[in-house]
């Protein structure tokens, strides 16, 4: 129970990492592929931007707790309730469309990780 409690912290905060992601740069706004290393000083004096890599570092070292102790092909697929973290935090946080389309996926996703964790 402990170790899924840490995958869930670490899956967290990489979600949490990436809605920081996207509130910085509705911030800052559009960037291109040509552009974004001219403003990626700028872009990182976003607070939202140091934020979300603060939350990935710390999930990344969470997950090298993870896969020390478990065998990867059972936690890797827990990664995927990111996606349903992501999506809800998304409609919460930043207005974005929630169709009962994506709910649907997300329940499909959730059946899927139930599943995982039985094994």
């Amino acid at each position: 129970m402990r170790d899924f409690l840490i995958i869930l912290v670490s899956v967290g905060l990489g979600s949490t990492g990436q809605v920081l992601f996207k509130r910085g740069m509705q911030v800052f706004g559009h960037v291109t592929v040509a552009n974004i290393w001219t403003q990626l000083i700028q872009i990182l004096l976003i607070p939202y931007i140091p934020l979300g890599f603060l939350c990935f570092g710390v999930s990344s070292i969470l997950w090298l707790v993870v896969v020390s102790k478990l065998e990867l092909s059972y936690a890797y697929p827990m990664v995927s309730l990111g996606y349903v973290i992501v999506v809800l935090s998304s409609w919460l946080f930043l207005g974005e469309e929630l169709s009962l389309l994506r709910l649907a996926g997300l329940a499909l996703i959730c059946v899927g990780v139930a599943v995982v964790s039985k094994s």
